[in-house]
């Protein structure tokens, strides 16, 4: 994002001298403005410009400079409705469509992102950018095939572009082909050997360098209207990602302390690639004393993306309690709607004791990739994951949480979840869920 960034504020800076005479107070204050986008001091860019605005509102220069400083300071909505304004008096100007596909992309907006470039295409056929946008948006959606044909029809117009090369590179390593994506690694540098992202992506090109595996710790701590004491749960996992082709293998250990008895459970998890936008997820643990857990348990699950921005799951769970067996059919449905994310998980359990249909509606409201907040609402005879004995003899209940996850410096995740539910035949809990990971 910083080299289009750098890239993009260079050609603006040609394009608004270029616009006519203007005083010199305006051009000191075009001018700082452009630095301060440049050195990333998005407070600064935002601040001079609104105080240009002020006096001048339709000024295209300073409007142009807000739109970037707010979309690369994560205040993208307020970038794409100022660019829904300019573009009422510039409805062809293509800089503006470009950047308003390029943050709908960044909002995962892609259909709107996609029509937007194919308008740019469209008056300009042979626009780098555009097709850029196009193959990013693909290599995004995880069609790393496609998106690495329509970077090599891009390098059939221009073979020197070390930018394409770069870009083919990172995809092939998402694929898990660390091989070439070494070899195209090293066609960027060779074209712009100053590139010092080429040059770290080079050197990061083995798959040692990725961040691979992940150690993390959850607690929770839930508390109970009847006034019993507070159950205690102590989560550990770790998970090694072979490579994205293959999928992520992860161990697990599992500790409650409730009812002054301990359990403890030890599984595994694996979530493999299985066909294009699908992947499953295999659960199995085993628990030696089976106290509070089942003695033996294990989930099948499987996830397809489907057009536009659908994600579906169709899945089997059974637990193997000491003195019963239990089998759920579960499933859900979420849609990518911008930066949101509802989706729907429903539970069904054919036995004769606790048996009924629940579910669980969930919105996300996504940052990054990986960080967002969420609320969530469900109801029926057991709308959670049946984790112990205890939760089989629910027959009626409703939950709500509130969740936040966010991950720092890319190597730190921490998550925070309330959730409270009430049982019709039984007491009301609050359970406080806090997890933290570290991965390398």
């Amino acid at each position: 994002m910083k080299r289009a960034m750098g890239a993009l504020v260079v050609f603006c800076l040609f394009l608004l001298l270029g616009q006519g005479e203007m005083t010199a107070i305006e051009l000191s204050a075009k001018e700082k403005a452009f630095q301060a986008l440049k050195e990333q001091d998005y407070t600064t860019a935002i601040t001079i410009c609104q105080d240009r605005l002020a006096s001048d509102p339709d000024n295209y220069g300073f409007n142009f400079i807000l739109v970037q400083a707010y979309a690369y300071s994560g205040q993208r909505d307020k970038a794409l409705d100022l660019l829904e304004k300019m573009l009422v008096t510039c409805p062809e100007n293509l800089d503006l469509l470009l950047f308003r596909s390029r943050v709908q992309s960044w909002n995962r907006d892609f259909d709107r992102a996609e029509s937007g470039y194919e308008k740019v295409l469209g008056a300009d056929p042979e626009n780098i950018e555009a097709m850029t946008g196009l193959a990013e948006i693909t290599s995004w959606k995880n069609e790393y095939g496609d998106a690495i044909l329509k970077y090599r029809r891009i390098l059939q117009k221009d073979p020197d572009n070390a930018d394409i090369y770069f870009r083919i590179g990172r995809v092939y390593q998402w694929e898990g082909n660390y091989q070439k994506a070494k070899e195209n690694f090293r066609k960027a540098v060779q074209f712009d050997p100053e590139d010092e992202n080429f040059r770290q992506a080079l050197k990061n090109a083995h798959p040692v360098f990725n961040k691979n595996y992940e150690l993390r710790y959850q607690y929770m701590n839930e508390g109970f209207s009847d006034g019993r004491d507070n159950y205690i749960d102590h989560f550990l996992y770790f998970s090694i990602r072979v490579s994205p082709a293959i999928g992520t293998f992860q161990l697990k250990f599992n500790q409650t302390d409730r009812l002054t008895q301990r359990d403890v459970q030890y599984g595994f998890e694996f979530y493999p690639h299985l066909w294009h936008k699908a992947y499953g997820c295999i659960d199995f643990s085993y628990s030696p004393e089976a106290v509070h857990f089942p003695r033996t348990s294990y989930l099948f699950e499987l996830y397809q993306a489907l057009p536009p921005s659908i994600e579906v799951s169709l899945g089997y769970r059974r637990m193997n309690f000491e003195d019963r067996g239990v089998s759920l059919y579960l499933g859900s449905v979420g849609y990518y709607v911008g930066n949101y994310y509802p989706f729907l998980r429903w539970y069904y359990a054919p036995e004769d004791n606790g048996a009924g249909f629940s579910w669980i509606m969930n919105v996300r409201r996504y940052f990054s990739d990986d960080s967002y907040v969420a609320l969530g609402y469900g109801q029926g005879s057991r709308p959670f994951e049946i984790a112990t004995i205890e939760d089989i003899s629910v027959t009626k209940s409703w939950i709500f949480l509130a969740e936040w996850e966010w991950h720092f410096f890319r190597s730190v995740r921490l998550k925070v979840q309330f959730l409270h539910r009430s049982e019709e035949a039984g007491p009301s809990r609050n359970s406080i869920f806090v997890a933290t990971g570290y991965r390398w």
